[in-house]
């Protein structure tokens, strides 16, 4: 079921793995992906939902992570801090070598306690890892 749709990013809940799945295809993650991913984090909590897969592998270059994920889920998760969340962005190689080499370089890069989230570059590696939680 589509959730929310615009020109270049698209949330869907699938209901047999009870995932939400957001694909941006614009080149540049931009205030069309934070709204997209605002709509994806409310939909999460508004529906209990606790697996999200971030399809980021036609970005490029490589987004901070800090700015464009970690900040609108630290902000959404203060007023639901006992929520365990699942989150697995995929990711191109060029752009999982930047965001890891940043991760293991700043601890400010780090998501919130309550949530998992982890780097792949295969779509199947990531819904393997989310099915598996």
């Amino acid at each position: 079921m589509t959730l929310f749709h615009s020109p270049e990013a698209q949330l869907v809940y699938h209901s047999a793995s009870d995932t939400l799945y957001l694909s941006y295809s614009a080149t540049r993650l931009s205030l069309s992906f934070r709204a997209a991913y605002q709509q994806a984090l409310e939909k999460m909590l508004q529906h209990n939902v606790t697996k999200l897969l971030l399809d980021l592998k036609r970005n490029a270059p490589p987004a901070d992570e800090t700015e464009h994920i970690l900040q609108p889920l630290a902000e959404v998760l203060l007023a639901h801090p006992d929520r365990s969340l699942f989150i697995a962005a995929v990711v191109s190689e060029k752009q999982y070598q930047y965001q890891i080499g940043n991760v293991l370089a700043a601890s400010t890069t780090l998501p919130p306690a309550q949530v998992e989230f982890n780097y792949f570059t295969s779509r199947q590696e990531a819904t393997d890892w989310l099915s598996s939680n």
